[in-house]
């Protein structure tokens, strides 16, 4: 179940960026989508839990699979 609203990062290298992103399908791809090649990606709940975790465009961990497989792969597979 998505939240209302994410901390995203971007790790590359020694470099680190964080933002919010909106719990959405929409938002969470944009972030996505923008992150380098090679970067490492994590989202978190505003409580610091782990949503998902990956490298550039490979996930390695989802809390909710079904949003990743039926949701979020397949727009950015559109996108």
């Amino acid at each position: 179940m998505l939240k209302s609203k994410y901390k995203a990062f971007e790790i590359q290298d020694a470099l680190v960026s964080e933002t919010v992103v909106e719990g959405n399908r929409i938002a969470i791809a944009d972030f996505i989508k923008n992150c380098k090649e090679g970067s490492i990606i994590t989202i978190h709940t505003l409580d610091g839990e782990p949503f998902l975790i990956g490298m550039s465009k490979l996930f390695l961990y989802c809390e909710d699979n079904e949003f990743l497989n039926n949701q979020l792969i397949p727009y950015l597979r559109w996108m």
